[in-house]
Order: C-alpha cells, then sequence, then structure tokens
C-alpha cells in the first residue's frame, strides 16, 4: 500500500532493552501542546477536532487498529473470522481488557457502541454512521464475541471497525448520545491513558493504565496543555515549557531543528486541501469555469511561498500516498490565457470594459467562507492568494473569515456560501462516497455541501461500494480521479508535509500519519532524563 510514505519511525538505542526492562523502569512525564480545545473527549461524538482525536488514541481503544505497516492488527479484538463471501464478520474479542474503572470488557459494550453510532439521535459524524449502514443484523454470542453480517459483500470487512469503543454501563442503556453529555468531560476507556483530571486552564492530565492488558505504557504522565495563539505555543517548546509540538509551522521548522535539543518528525496526514465550489450556484455550476478557476491559480508558486515548499501538489481527491490515487492524472498547469479562453467559450466576457467578468448579466462576484483557528494563518494566506489571482482574471472574491464551529454551521449546515478553502483529514479510507456521490447532497451537515452531481460520479461510486476485490476498486478510484480531475467540483490543491518536535528525551518515537498517538506505549523517557 502506498499509504506507507510518511510514517515516520524514529527508534533509538533503548529500541534493543526488552519491554521487561522497559516495564519496570515505567516514569517520566510528556507535556504536549494544542492550539485548539477538544470539543469532547467522546470519540463518538466529536465532530472533526484534531485534538479530540487525539485525546481518544491515548484514552480509548478499537477492536482494530491500522499498524506501521498499514495492516490491520486486532487490539480489543484478538482474531476474527469472514463468512459467507465477506458477508459475515465475527470477532472474538479479548478476555483481560478492563474499562478504567475496573469494569470487564464485553461483547456487549461493542454492540451498545454500534448501537449508539446507528442512533439518529446521537451527534456523530455522517461519514461514521454510513461506513457502519451496510450492516443489517449484530448479535452478541457471548461475552466475548460478537458477529455481525452485512447487506452485500464487503470489502476489507475489519477496516470498518477502526471506531472506538464505549463502555455501556456508563450511559445505563441510553444510546442517543451527546457530546454535551457528562461522559464527555469525564470519560472512561480501555486505552494505555486514564483521564485524571482538567484544570481551569484547560490542561488534560492523563496517567498511565495501571491494568492495561498490554503492561502499563512507559511514559507515566501525559498532559495537554493549550495555547491559542501559535507563537507562544512555538516560544514555549523553544523553552522547554513543553516537551512536543504536533504540528510545527513550516516557517519554524529549521530554527527548531537549529536548536539540537529536538527531534523533527515528518508525517503524512493523508489530508489534502481544497477550495469547493457551491454547484447550487448557476455560474460556479459551470464546468469550465470552475476548470478556468483553477488554470488561474499558481499552486506550485502558492505552495512555495506560503508553506516553503513542504507540500506536494495533487490532481485529485486523494492524497498521493493513498492507494487510490491515481499518478497518471496530471496537475491542472497555472495557466491564465488557457483560463480566458474557456470562460470566453461558455459566454463570460467583460462587457462593460469594467475589469469585471459577466454572465447573462450576472457578475462574477462571489463569497469566500474560511474558518479561522490557531494554526490556520496560512490558510488566510492561501485565500488572499486565490483573490489576488481571481482579480487578475476579473473575477471578484469576497473573504469572509468565521469562527470554526459557525463556519461549520454556514457551509455545512446551511450551504449559505459560493467558495470554501478547507482540508478533509482521512484515516486509510478510499471510499469517497459521502463527499461526491448525489444521494449525500441533501443530509444536513454532510460531506457533500457543495451539492455536487454528476451520474458518472455516481455511477463509479456505487460500483465500488458493491465489489470486494482490491484490484478492481483501485481501478475505480483511479476512474473517479480522472474524473473528478476534470470536472473540477474542487480546486484540488496539495497535501501538506506535516512536521512534530518532540523532546530528544523521548526514544522510540513512532507517529501514526492520523491518529498521531497510536504506538505511545512503546515511547520512552530514559530515567536520567525524567522531571
Amino acid at each position: 500500500m502506498r499509504m506507507l510514505r510518511g510514517w515516520a519511525v524514529l527508534t533509538a538505542t533503548v529500541g534493543l532493552v526488552s519491554s521487561v526492562v522497559l516495564a519496570a523502569s515505567q516514569g517520566g512525564h510528556l507535556t504536549y501542546a494544542e492550539p485548539i480545545l477538544p470539543d469532547t473527549y467522546n470519540p463518538i461524538t466529536t465532530s472533526d477536532n484534531e485534538t479530540s482525536l487525539r485525546l481518544s488514541e491515548l484514552l480509548f481503544e478499537s477492536l482494530v487498529y491500522i499498524n506501521y505497516k498499514g495492516e490491520v492488527e486486532g487490539r480489543l479484538a484478538e482474531r476474527w473470522n469472514t463468512f459467507n463471501g465477506n458477508q459475515r464478520i465475527v470477532f472474538y474479542l479479548r478476555k483481560d481488557v478492563k474499562w478504567h474503572d475496573g469494569i470487564a470488557f464485553t461483547a456487549r459494550d461493542v454492540k451498545f457502541t454500534y448501537d449508539a453510532i446507528m442512533d439518529s439521535a446521537s451527534d456523530v459524524r455522517p461519514e461514521m454512521r454510513q461506513a457502519l449502514s451496510v450492516i443489517k443484523d449484530v448479535a452478541v454470542l457471548s461475552d466475548n464475541v460478537i458477529r455481525f453480517d452485512f447487506n452485500t459483500s464487503v470489502a476489507d470487512p475489519e477496516r470498518r471497525f477502526l471506531f472506538k469503543i464505549l463502555p455501556a454501563h456508563a450511559f445505563y442503556g441510553r444510546t442517543a448520545l451527546s457530546k454535551f453529555d457528562r461522559f464527555g468531560k469525564n470519560p472512561i476507556g480501555t486505552g494505555y491513558y486514564k483521564f485524571d483530571h482538567e484544570t481551569r486552564d484547560h490542561e488534560v492530565v492523563l496517567s498511565a493504565f495501571q491494568d492495561h492488558y498490554g503492561a502499563p505504557a512507559n511514559i507515566s504522565q501525559i498532559k495537554m496543555v493549550y495555547q491559542p495563539e501559535m507563537s507562544l505555543l512555538m516560544q514555549s517548546l523553544l523553552l522547554n515549557a513543553v516537551d512536543l509540538v504536533v504540528e510545527v509551522p513550516p516557517g519554524k521548522i529549521a530554527e527548531v531543528a537549529n536548536t539540537g535539543k529536538f527531534q523533527i518528525i515528518p508525517y503524512n496526514s493523508l489530508a489534502f486541501a481544497f477550495f469547493g465550489y457551491n454547484c447550487n450556484n448557476p455560474i460556479l455550476n459551470i464546468k469550465e469555469v470552475r476548470q478556468a478557476m483553477t488554470l488561474a491559480l499558481d499552486r506550485a508558486k502558492m505552495l512555495d511561498d506560503i508553506y516553503f515548499g513542504k507540500g506536494e501538489l495533487i490532481s485529485g481527491p486523494f492524497s498521493p500516498a493513498s492507494w487510490g490515487y491515481n499518478p497518471d492524472v496530471p496537475v491542472w498547469p497555472y495557466d491564465p490565457a488557457r483560463a480566458k479562453r474557456l470562460l470566453a467559450s461558455v459566454g463570460i466576457r467583460d462587457k462593460n470594459s469594467d475589469g469585471i467578468l459577466m454572465y447573462k448579466g450576472m457578475p462574477l462576484h462571489f463569497k469566500l467562507k474560511i474558518p479561522i483557528y490557531s494554526g490556520n494563518e496560512g490558510g488566510l494566506s492561501v485565500c488572499l492568494r486565490y483573490q489576488y489571482y481571481l482579480k487578475q482574471m476579473g473575477i471578484q472574491v469576497d473573504i469572509e473569515h468565521l469562527d470554526y464551529e459557525k463556519w461549520k454551521d454556514v457551509v455545512k449546515s446551511r450551504h449559505d456560501f459560493d467558495i470554501v478553502f478547507a482540508e478533509w483529514l482521512f484515516d486509510n479510507s478510499s471510499d469517497i462516497s459521502s463527499l461526491f456521490h448525489s444521494a449525500a447532497t441533501p443530509a444536513a451537515a454532510g460531506d457533500n455541501f457543495i451539492s455536487y452531481k454528476n451520474p458518472q460520479v455516481d455511477s463509479l461510486l456505487d460500483r465500488f461500494s458493491g465489489t470486494i476485490n482490491h484490484e478492481v476498486r483501485r481501478r475505480l478510484n483511479y476512474q473517479l480521479h480522472a474524473v473528478l480531475a476534470d470536472d473540477c467540483p474542487y480546486t484540488f490543491l496539495w497535501t501538506l508535509e506535516k512536521n512534530a518536535a518532540i523532546s530528544n528525551k523521548v526514544q522510540k518515537v513512532i507517529v501514526h500519519p492520523y491518529r498521531f498517538f497510536t504506538f505511545v506505549n512503546d515511547w520512552f523517557i530514559p530515567e536520567d532524563e525524567r522531571n
């Protein structure tokens, strides 16, 4: 799988020490900083908050997980079998797992979590519910065996069970979950770390779970501190007030590296940035307009100037690290002359000689909505450059900055926008149905918030969902990539190389490109480096 590119593995010499020795010398504290507050500690009801995602990786576990080779391994599940051509999967669960409150983990917790996700009253991301919509029946066969039956044959069915498991006993049978539930502030998981407390300054303190079935994590305590100002966050790192910053701004990488105190760990988060076009706008619904707006951008220069070239231009709806990415589809070039010819071919011209293009009496004047949050300063620069390039074409773009939660409401729920700038962050998924299938268009707060409809894309996505053959699915994704690259519902921009900085005192560091802390149990601080 091509998704292996971007995994960051740094193993110091202590990697030769046996796990028994490491467990015996458990200790040390790790402090890391986040620029965004978690919206909840409940991994099921968090929206798309990366801070919550990383905390959930410390606190909770799933039936299976993706190892550093990109392969599926069991976590809460010891093993599994598939039957009837992948129309059924049976998980055999570990018998030695405890929740952080000491209660035994059982298959009923798995069934409860599934029921909570599928409860229409739960605050759940649409894509999470969609991934499980192919399940027609769930049966708890014993405390440690659970069966799932699907409506049809499912490719790699175990990959649909990467969601975190919740303790049924903490909810007293209530499956309608809200991110504002008490559990969202006082979580109970099975992970390597358990929740200790949150301070008034929003510091989140976690302690190693001593009864973890895999033996306690090597580092005794992990603390997350909140610092919304990126400049102060980086200063905290340089002054050793924190040990880890998950994402160092590109312009600061050299400065941090030159101190000699930190490991710089590059990783690919399987994310891509884009400008999305609301296809309910009659002008933006014209393919040639979207193509012209893509041709008008010098994306290579934008990537170099804003992100110091720390990324890769893309031509379609996958990260180049994904097996779904079609390397034979070229990136649209920077060609403003061709862009003008395309616009003229559909009747768009400067009819008043005032520098503003018109279409059937309507000026090309659009609203661009951008979410504002710490760490997105580069995004603002991208939008200003976008505005500049389109102005040269005679297209006026007004930029509106919105608080992130407000942006989600305006864009995903109310669809009150012409253009958006955003980034999709993927795990190992290659199913883009929720982004581009017309059936996903009407849903409130759905992922196809640009209201894109293309019968050819729908057909390819339906065929993708209807086969379990990996090679067939890869070819279908290659076709989807080519069609979407030509149709330009998005101006696909780039995938950025992200870089974490972590103190040299922390050894055996392996970083998961999406969830980050998956392998934190192996991280190690030598005794002479502990605070």
